[in-house]
């Protein structure tokens, strides 16, 4: 990369105004994604976060207990309900913090 690119880029970041950034506020429905992603997807992004969290080999055996209990499983009752214990398991393994709500019910709240 040549200066010129260099000192463009560095002009660039400078002027960039860090302070206007805040952290984005999930109590707000407006800055929430509506878009609901594919369990294969949402599956790997979870397990990406894992593995930068040190808890790879965890999110995997998760995996594994929830696939068998949602196997085995006999009713929609049921389903939702291991949905929102595999849904805490998982909040909870990567880290917590906030409020966890699944179909509209708050299922964990740490303060």
């Amino acid at each position: 990369m040549s200066n010129k690119n260099n000192g463009e880029g560095l002009s660039i970041i400078k002027s960039l105004d860090i302070g206007s950034l805040d952290k984005i506020d999930a109590s707000k429905a407006e800055n929430l994604s509506s878009k609901v992603l594919s369990e294969r997807e949402t599956r790997r992004r979870l397990l990406s976060h894992a593995r930068i969290v040190g808890m790879e080999k965890e999110m995997l055996l998760l995996f594994a207990k929830f696939d068998n209990l949602m196997r085995n499983c006999t009713n929609a009752q049921e389903r939702a309900d291991i949905a929102k214990l595999g849904s805490y398991e998982v909040y909870r393994l990567l880290g917590g913090g906030g409020e966890l709500y699944v179909d509209g019910q708050l299922v964990a709240k740490d303060d």
